[in-house]
């Protein structure tokens, strides 16, 4: 008598959603020990779902390397601005030490 391979939805989705990436029935059921018929069962059952909620994760997936790369941008800006506000404000302070009277540079 053969055993029933037995998991939760989710699972499910797991399985399917690697077949619709693109791995075979076959190879996915093996490897996870179960028959390929039961696998090509749930694919048949979830393959709409998954797919959507693949393409989902998709779009989510480019906003936030969108997003990131934004962010990057926007990093690298910050930190030229203070580069150059560092470099004036060294300028600034060789410029007072130069023109500052000598009487008040060393007295205490």
């Amino acid at each position: 008598m053969k055993r029933r391979f037995h998991c939760t939805e989710e699972m499910k989705k797991e399985y399917v959603a690697l077949v619709v990436s693109g791995y075979r029935t076959e190879h996915v059921a093996r490897l996870n020990g179960m028959s390929p018929s039961t696998l090509q069962r749930w694919v048949r059952q979830h393959w709409d779902e998954v797919q959507t909620e693949m393409v989902a994760k998709k779009k989510q997936a480019e906003q936030v390397e969108k997003d990131t790369h934004d962010l990057q941008k926007r990093y690298d800006q910050a930190m030229k601005m203070l580069g150059e506000k560092d470099l004036e404000i060294a300028i600034l302070n060789d410029l007072v030490k130069k023109t500052a009277p000598p009487s008040t540079r060393g007295s205490k």
